[in-house]
């Protein structure tokens, strides 16, 4: 069987994974921590003395280079159409194998340096960089785009290694900021590609919620990060969404940070309940991709959620009310930026959306007809939290046990918009606190949060994972905001 030496994490790691699955290889996969260092320790020098990720050993032969990698596993595959016998048809495969390996791997690699590195190493994309390299990349995409207007995949009608080679440094193109408009045939490649992204999605993720997850790049059991609580003090904590005179010199929320302990929920993903913990994980496809379309995302993503909390809740009656996209991409957006309000940053916070007085307001808002009568029965305000881009391992939801909390834990955040005033609870510090999240979910699932009931209260917030895997294809999260009626 095929050794394989790899790290998901990187770009050429994925591409042999992504490979390898699609010829139906049989390997064993060995973990070797990138970020760690491990590539340049002295025992896996002993196999790669270039230090180099992925490797492969068959017995006495190693393989050092991804293309090297999938040229090798694809003479062994029993179904040859992915890496055609015929010389004329090889030839064609080799081509791009090569040209990704010498010229497009770098071109894309400086758009994810400059958009996806630095901004996690705290620097910023140095635009001129980007502005000088932009000509050349459009030159390279324009020969991709003119050879995929004439055939469906690169070397014909047919997929073979090369589609998956040259694919592999463009698979987080949406982070990288990739300059696809005006390639019509290249971005209508890439979705057709990520068909064959399956085994990457399974090493960077638990499989689903009907099991545990046993691959080897889960995180520990048990983190410590550091959590945004907030001191209570004599006066008022707010917020000033608009600029203004009073907004100077407030109490704002987030200035006692404590470190906390963070547990792995995956082990009993089954138990935990919004009915007794305050939320659960559960599996969520959706079909839907125009994201940034606000108004598409209310007709036609909302009505999924409606049918998915029906199944999920038993709940005869589902209003979605509202929804933001979160990236840290949007993490220099100030507060006051009330333009495109439904983009913003992950909210680095321990806090609850609503206040006993906020929400039967909020109710009355919504639906000013049904309101008194439909406030004397059951009410519950959920978020829903998907993953609608990339698995998360960047500034992950973590969820407060709502056993492991009290009434008194929480007061009141006063949040001041330009045309309205609002409220929501932060919470002050405590030790019984605890925390847990679900490492590495995908798009495919999504967490339930139930945020407020007559009787319960939920505290959720984003986080740092300690230490920063820079290589992560940076996710982007979707909010909604959601109301059960009971009968």
């Amino acid at each position: 069987m095929l050794e394989i030496y790899l790290d998901p994490c990187t770009v050429n790691s994925r591409k042999v994974l992504a490979g390898l699955d699609l010829l139906g290889t049989q390997y064993h996969l060995n973990h070797v921590d990138y970020f760690t260092g491990a590539h340049k320790g002295p025992d896996y020098l002993k196999i790669n003395p270039h230090g180099t990720l992925p490797s492969a050993v068959d017995g006495t032969c190693t393989i050092t280079e991804s293309n090297a990698i999938l040229q090798y596993a694809a003479d062994h595959s029993s179904d040859s159409s992915y890496y055609p016998k015929d010389l004329k048809h090889r030839a064609l495969v080799n081509r791009w194998l090569l040209w990704e390996a010498s010229i497009w791997f770098q071109s894309n690699y400086l758009y994810l340096v400059e958009y996806v590195v630095k901004p996690l190493l705290k620097a910023e994309p140095d635009q001129s960089v980007i502005d000088a390299h932009a000509p050349k990349w459009k030159e390279q995409a324009a020969i991709l785009d003119a050879q995929l207007a004439k055939t469906k995949w690169l070397a014909g009608d047919q997929l073979t290694i090369a589609d998956i080679a040259v694919a592999a440094p463009m698979h987080p193109h949406a982070e990288q900021r990739l300059p696809l408009g005006g390639f019509p045939n290249l971005k209508r490649w890439l979705e057709e590609g990520q068909k064959t992204q399956g085994a990457v999605n399974k090493a960077l993720a638990p499989p689903t919620t009907n099991g545990v997850s046993s691959d080897k790049y889960r995180t520990p059991a048990q983190v410590r990060a550091t959590f945004n609580y907030t001191k209570d003090v004599d006066g008022l904590t707010e917020i000033y969404f608009y600029e203004c005179d009073a907004a100077k010199d407030v109490h704002e929320p987030g200035d006692a940070p404590y470190e906390m302990a963070v547990t792995d929920g995956w082990n009993r993903v089954k138990s935990i309940s919004v009915d007794k913990e305050g939320f659960s994980l559960h599996d969520f496809n959706t079909g839907y991709d125009k994201w940034e379309d606000d108004e598409g995302v209310r007709a036609n993503f909302y009505p999924e959620v409606v049918d998915f909390l029906k199944s999920t809740t038993g709940a005869k009656r589902i209003l979605v009310f509202d929804h933001t996209i979160r990236t840290k991409t949007n993490a220099a957006k100030p507060l006051t930026d009330q333009k495109n309000t439904s983009q913003r940053a992950p909210v680095m916070l321990v806090h609850c959306d609503y206040t006993s007085d906020s929400a039967p307001l909020r109710v009355r808002q919504l639906l000013p007809s049904d309101a008194e009568d439909l406030l004397s029965r059951r009410v519950a305000f959920f978020n829903v939290w998907k993953p609608i881009r990339n698995v998360v391992q960047e500034r992950p939801l973590a969820m407060c046990d709502v056993t492991s909390t009290k009434p008194e834990d929480f007061f009141k955040l006063h949040l001041h918009y330009s045309d309205r005033d609002g409220e929501n609870h932060v919470m002050r510090h405590s030790p019984e606190h605890r925390w847990i999240y679900f490492p590495k979910i995908t798009t495919e699932q999504v967490i339930l949060l139930k945020s407020l009931t007559q009787k319960q209260m939920d505290a959720h917030a984003s986080w740092v994972i300690p230490p920063l895997r820079i290589q992560i294809p940076r996710p982007t999260r979707l909010f909604v905001k959601v109301l059960r009626f009971g009968q």
